[in-house]
């Protein structure tokens, strides 16, 4: 017969065992019952572990270009209004230069919507959101357009000025200026000044960069999702715009006023039917954007679920056993002090 001797501080220590495994356990069930996830994934589902890792890579890159497509709407949205605003006023502007073409006394009417046009342009050009310009194509981070107006003079407004004098021998404010004839106005307007919004001249007006904007709206579509004031409606309304307010048209006599206003008339008609055009691409690649993201959409919310049926678990089910495992510890911490309190001594009277 074997006879084993089991000493209080041996069983002490296997409690202190007990309790350090069972802390363990419960640090791992609190946190599936807070989080409703396996505390260590890889652990409880062994061999699945490698397709929720791929599942989650593509979740997280699906969720990445949806968040993206929701920056490139928004973009898009205020380009659309930009450009709306600048349609409004072109075709206002076009009522107003057939309204006074024959008038006496319209060319003062026409210089100062003019003049506030071509401002306006030129801020709505400059638009940025989240510090980036919305019309200067890849060129984000700089102001694309040239102040028309600002002092000292820009080398837009130096240009012009510049191509009149070498035209007619006077500039726009010289009482001469009501010596010009028709055909030389029509000239003038067709060949020097129409050069000034082409390239290379065009580099005085604006820095924006012809290349737009692209965005990647799906994993295999990448599209145009910008303008730029390069383009030539922008180009048309800064000629249209100039050409009335800073040509001295109210010194013009009535044959040279006519012919600009016809010049100005055919203009402002091309830029108002690339206004026209443009929305309709960028409308485009708004039904692209959208059509992309609920797609997306779907596919996440589908991925999202094959992950949650391998990596959830049941939180009440944990809060069983936080219950039980808080239980066990309290116990096991009782019966420790009660171990430690024991001593031969007690029995030797």
């Amino acid at each position: 017969m074997k006879t084993t001797f089991v000493s209080t501080s041996a069983i002490s220590n296997m409690l202190r065992g007990s309790i350090l495994k069972a802390q363990d356990k419960l640090i791992d069930a609190n946190k599936e019952m807070v989080t409703a996830r396996f505390a260590d994934v890889g652990l409880s589902i062994g061999a699945r572990t490698g397709l929720t890792v791929n599942i989650r890579n593509q979740y997280d890159r699906t969720e990445g270009i949806i968040d993206t497509n929701g920056l490139v709407a928004q973009r898009l949205d205020v380009t659309q209004q930009a450009l709306g605003g600048l349609l409004s006023s072109a075709q206002s502007f076009l009522t107003t230069l057939i309204a006074v073409r024959n008038g006496e006394k319209g060319a003062s009417v026409l210089v100062t919507e003019a003049t506030n046009n071509l401002q306006g342009t030129t801020a709505t050009a400059n638009y940025s959101m989240g510090g980036q310009y919305i019309f200067a194509g890849i060129n984000t981070q700089q102001e694309p357009m040239a102040d028309y107006f600002a002092n000292p003079p820009s080398a837009n407004k130096t240009a012009i000025d510049t191509a009149f004098l070498g035209a007619f021998g006077f500039a726009q404010n010289d009482p001469a200026v009501s010596t010009i004839s028709a055909a030389g106005m029509k000239t003038f307007l067709q060949t020097n000044f129409a050069n000034e919004f082409a390239d290379p001249a065009w580099a005085n007006w604006s820095t924006a960069v012809d290349r737009n904007l692209t965005s990647r709206i799906s994993p295999n579509e990448i599209i145009d999702v910008s303008t730029n004031a390069n383009q030539p409606f922008m180009r048309d309304l800064a000629k249209v715009y100039t050409m009335v307010s800073g040509l001295g048209t109210q010194s013009l006599n009535q044959n040279a006023y006519q012919t600009l206003v016809d010049e100005a008339i055919t203009v402002v008609n091309s830029s108002i039917q690339g206004l026209i055009a443009t929305q309709a691409q960028l409308g485009s690649a708004q039904a692209r954007v959208s059509s992309a993201s609920e797609r997306l959409t779907i596919q996440r919310d589908i991925m999202a679920k094959q992950i949650k049926s391998f990596e959830d678990v049941d939180p009440y089910e944990a809060k069983l056993r936080v219950d039980a495992l808080t239980t066990q510890i309290e116990t096991s911490y009782a019966l420790t002090v009660r171990f430690q309190n024991m001593s031969i001594l007690n029995y030797m009277r």
